[in-house]
C-alpha cells in the first residue's frame, strides 16, 4: 500500500505540477550570517544545476527519488557534499566557511583575460582592498612597501616603486588598465591614489613586455577600484593624524537592473615635516591632493556592455630647500577610457576602447621672500590610446590578441622646440593552451612600430606544472624594452640649489632585457601560502646619467646608454593561519646586482630585505595588525667632480614597524586607531621618513547605518 501510494503521488507530480521532486533552501556565510548570492548548486549524477539569488535562496526541480549528492561551490569559500535524501520537505540551510588563503579570486593583469589566481602561468600576486583598508596605510606606496620583494622609492618629484632591481621607470604602473602618465625624473606618484576606493592590486613581476610593451620590463602594477555591489551604497572614511594627516573620501554607488553606476571623492592633506629644527631645509614636502572618480555601466544585451570611466587628480606639493627658496609642484591629471565589450561573436568576446589621459605639471622655485618664481617648469603630458582586442577559446588553447594606436606628445618650455610628439602601432598574440590537466603552456609576442625608435619585437613563454591540486611550478623566459622617455630624449633641467644640469640625448637607444623567472608554491585554503621565487635579468643600454663636464661652476650629465648590466635573486613567501583568527606572514628577498662596464654593483640596491606581522581578530570584531618591515644596508658611488667613481657610501640599515586597530561601533560605524614607524627611524638625508605618526578615523557605510 505504501509503495502505491508513493506511486501514486510522483504520478500526480508529473500529471499535474512540476515534473520530479524538488528541494529548496538558503545559503549565508557561516561567519557574517549573510545570504550569499550567485552560488552555484549541482547534482552531478542528475546533471542537474542552479545557482542562488540575491537573497540566497535557490530551488532545485526535476528530482528523481533516491539519495542525491548536492555540490556546493562559490567563489572564496570551502566547497561542501551534502548527501540528501528525496523526496525532501525540510528547508535546506547551507553555511559556507570562507577561504582564508583566497587562491581563487579573479585577476586579469597577467595573462589579460579572466583567470583564477591558482591557474594563471605567470607569476602573479594580489593584495585584496579589505586588507589594504585593515593596515591603516595613508596610500598605497606605504602598503606595497611591506610586500616581499618591492622597495619604494620617494623624493619630492613622487612614490615609485622596485622590481626585482628595475628601478620605477621599468615599472607599468595602470589603473584599471589605463597606463599612467606624467613621470618626473623617471618617478610616477602612485600615492595619488587612494585607499579606499581599491578592489585590489594585480602585481606581475617579471619581463611583460609581450603584453604590455615599453615600461613593462621590469613589471606590471594595476590598481582596479571598486565596483557597485548594491542598490544604493553611500559609504564615508575620515581620519586625521600627526603632521597634519587628514584623510577625507566620500563615495556614492548604485546597482538597479542594467546600469551600475559610481561617483567618488577624496581629499588629503599633509602637513609636510622638518626632522632637523636648527636648519631651514625640510625634509618632506606638505602637499593637498584633491581626487574625483565616475564610472558606469550599462548592460546593452545578455552579450555586450558599455562601460565609461574617468579620473580626475590636482595636487600642490611645496618643501623648503634653502634659505631662498621653496620648490612649489602643482599637479593636475585626468584620464577617461570608453568599452564596449561583446561576448559571443563567432564565440569570441570582443573589446574595443578608447583611452585619453592628459597630466599637467608645473614646477616652480619660489623665492621665499618675495614670492616671485625664479625658475619655473612648464610640462603637459598627453596620451590617446585606440585598441580592439579578442579572446576565444579553442579546444585546450585560449586565444587572445589585438591591436592598439598609440599617440602621445609632450608640450615643455624644457623641451627644445617646446613641443615633440610620438606614433606607435602595435599588436600582439597569445595562445595558453592546456596539454592536459596538469601542463600549460603560454607564449606569446607583440610587435611595436615606433616613430622614434623604430620598430621592436618582445616574445615570452612560461609554462605551468600542476604537481597537485594545491601547488604550482612556472618557468617563464621574457624579452623587455623601455623605450627613451621624451625628457630623456629632449629635455633639459636645471637644478639651482644641489647645482647640476641634465641634458638629454636624442640618439638614446630603447633599454631591453632578457629574464628567466622560477616561480614554486604550495598552500592549504585553510591553513598556509608558501612561495619561492627565483629570478635573473639581463639588462642591455641602460639610460642612466653621464658626466659630461664643469660649466660655470655647474657639474653637468648629460643623458647616455651606458651599460649592461643584470639582476639576480630570490624572493620567500610564507603566510601561515596559526589559528582560523590569527594569520601570521614573512617574507624574505635577496637581490645581487652587477653593471659589467663598469665592473662594480649598481647603487641603491639593498641586497637584503624582509617583512612579515600578526593579525588577530577577536570575536567581538576587534582587528589587530602589527607588522614590520626592514630595509637592509645600502650603498651609492661617490663621484668627483670629473665623474669619475671614488667609492661607496653606506646607507645604514633600518627596521620600522607599524600597528593598526579597527572595532565595531554602533549603527554601522567601523573606528580604527594606530601608529606608523614605531621605531621612530629617520633618515634626512635618505629616507626621507617622518618619524613615528599616530592617526585615528571612522569608516561608515552612510546608508545602512541609516536603516539601523
Amino acid at each position: 500500500m505504501k509503495k502505491f501510494f508513493l506511486a501514486f503521488l510522483v504520478l500526480a507530480s508529473f500529471l499535474f505540477g512540476e515534473k520530479g521532486e524538488s528541494i529548496t533552501g538558503l545559503i549565508h556565510d557561516i561567519k557574517s550570517g549573510l545570504p550569499l548570492s550567485e552560488v552555484n548548486i549541482f547534482i552531478e549524477s542528475q546533471g542537474i544545476g542552479t545557482t542562488s539569488d540575491k537573497k540566497g535562496k535557490f530551488k532545485l526541480s526535476g528530482l528523481t527519488i533516491g539519495e542525491i549528492k548536492l555540490t556546493v561551490s562559490h567563489i572564496g569559500y570551502e566547497p561542501q557534499t551534502l548527501k540528501i535524501e528525496i523526496p525532501s520537505t525540510s528547508f535546506i540551510k547551507i553555511e559556507l566557511k570562507p577561504n582564508l588563503i583566497q587562491m581563487d579570486a579573479i585577476v586579469t593583469t597577467g595573462t589579460r583575460t579572466e583567470r583564477y589566481l591558482s591557474d594563471v602561468p605567470v607569476t602573479t600576486q594580489v593584495i585584496k582592498g579589505d586588507r589594504l583598508r585593515e593596515t591603516g596605510a595613508a596610500d598605497i606606496s606605504q602598503l606595497i612597501e611591506e610586500t616581499t620583494g618591492i622597495n619604494v622609492e620617494e623624493n619630492q618629484f613622487g612614490t615609485g616603486v622596485n622590481l626585482m632591481g628595475f628601478d620605477t621607470e621599468h615599472i607599468l604602473i595602470m589603473v584599471d588598465g589605463m597606463k599612467m602618465i606624467g613621470r618626473v625624473n623617471g618617478q610616477l606618484d602612485i600615492a595619488q591614489i587612494p585607499i579606499e576606493q581599491i578592489d585590489r592590486i594585480e602585481i606581475v613581476k617579471g619581463a611583460t613586455s609581450a603584453l604590455y610593451g615599453s615600461e613593462a620590463m621590469g613589471g606590471v602594477i594595476n590598481i582596479l577600484t571598486q565596483s557597485p555591489d548594491k542598490n544604493w551604497s553611500l559609504q564615508s572614511d575620515g581620519s586625521f593624524g600627526a603632521y597634519g594627516r587628514v584623510n577625507q573620501t566620500l563615495n556614492l554607488s548604485h546597482h538597479q537592473g542594467p546600469w551600475q553606476w559610481s561617483l567618488g571623492g577624496s581629499y588629503r592633506h599633509f602637513g609636510g615635516y622638518d626632522l632637523d629644527p636648527k636648519t631651514i631645509y625640510e625634509e618632506g614636502s606638505d602637499y593637498e591632493k584633491t581626487n574625483f572618480d565616475f564610472r558606469v555601466r550599462h548592460q546593452l544585451s545578455k552579450d555586450s556592455q558599455l562601460r565609461f570611466e574617468s579620473h580626475y587628480l590636482t595636487e600642490e606639493q611645496n618643501l623648503i630647500t634653502s634659505h631662498v627658496f621653496t620648490e612649489r609642484s602643482l599637479n593636475k591629471r585626468y584620464s577617461g577610457r570608453i568599452e564596449y565589450l561583446h561576448q559571443n561573436i563567432f564565440s569570441a568576446q570582443l573589446k574595443s576602447f578608447f583611452d585619453y589621459t592628459t597630466y599637467d605639471h608645473k614646477y616652480d622655485w619660489v623665492v621665499r621672500k618675495s614670492g616671485n618664481l625664479k625658475e619655473a617648469t612648464k610640462t603637459t603630458d598627453d596620451l590617446s590610446l585606440i585598441g580592439f582586442h579578442f579572446e576565444k577559446g579553442l579546444n585546450r588553447h585560449g586565444i587572445n590578441g589585438g591591436f592598439e594606436y598609440n599617440n602621445e606628445k609632450i608640450v615643455s618650455n624644457k623641451v627644445l622646440g617646446n613641443h615633440r610628439n610620438s606614433k606607435m602601432i602595435s599588436s600582439f598574440i597569445q595562445d595558453e593552451f592546456s596539454f592536459n590537466d596538469k601542463w600549460t603552456l603560454l607564449s606569446g609576442i607583440r610587435y611595436d612600430q615606433h616613430s622614434i625608435y623604430g620598430s621592436h619585437a618582445s616574445p615570452k613563454i612560461s609554462i605551468m606544472f600542476k604537481p597537485e591540486m594545491i601547488s604550482r611550478i612556472r618557468l617563464s623566459y621574457g624579452q623587455g624594452f623601455r623605450s627613451p622617455s621624451f625628457k630623456e630624449l629632449y629635455y633639459t633641467h636645471s637644478n639651482i640649489t644641489v647645482g647640476y644640469n641634465v641634458k638629454g640625448n636624442e640618439s638614446l637607444r630603447p633599454e631591453t632585457s632578457h629574464t628567466v623567472h622560477l616561480d614554486i608554491e604550495r598552500w592549504h585554503t585553510q591553513k598556509y601560502h608558501a612561495r619561492v621565487n627565483l629570478f635573473y635579468n639581463q639588462i642591455k643600454d641602460m639610460i642612466e646619467f653621464k658626466y659630461d663636464a664643469m660649466i660655470d661652476g655647474i657639474t653637468t650629465y648629460s643623458m647616455a646608454n651606458l651599460s649592461r648590466a643584470w639582476t639576480k635573486g630570490m624572493e620567500l613567501d610564507f603566510t601561515y593561519f596559526i589559528f582560523e583568527n590569527t594569520e601570521l606572514w614573512l617574507g624574505y628577498a635577496l637581490l645581487d646586482s652587477w653593471d659589467e662596464e663598469q665592473e662594480k654593483n649598481l647603487s641603491m640596491k639593498a641586497k637584503h630585505k624582509a617583512n612579515g606581522g600578526i593579525r588577530y581578530t577577536f570575536n567581538n570584531g576587534v582587528k589587530t595588525n602589527m607588522r614590520f618591515q626592514y630595509m637592509g644596508k645600502r650603498f651609492y658611488w661617490d663621484d668627483t667632480a670629473a665623474g669619475v667613481a671614488q667609492g661607496q657610501t653606506w646607507i645604514d640599515n633600518y627596521t620600522i614597524i607599524n600597528g593598526h586597530v579597527s572595532f565595531p561601533l554602533p549603527r554601522n560605524i567601523r573606528g580604527y586607531v594606530g601608529v606608523k614607524n614605531l621605531t621612530d627611524t629617520v633618515d634626512p638625508k635618505w629616507g626621507p621618513m617622518p618619524g613615528r605618526e599616530w592617526y585615528a578615523g571612522l569608516r561608515i557605510d552612510l546608508f545602512e547605518s541609516f536603516k539601523e
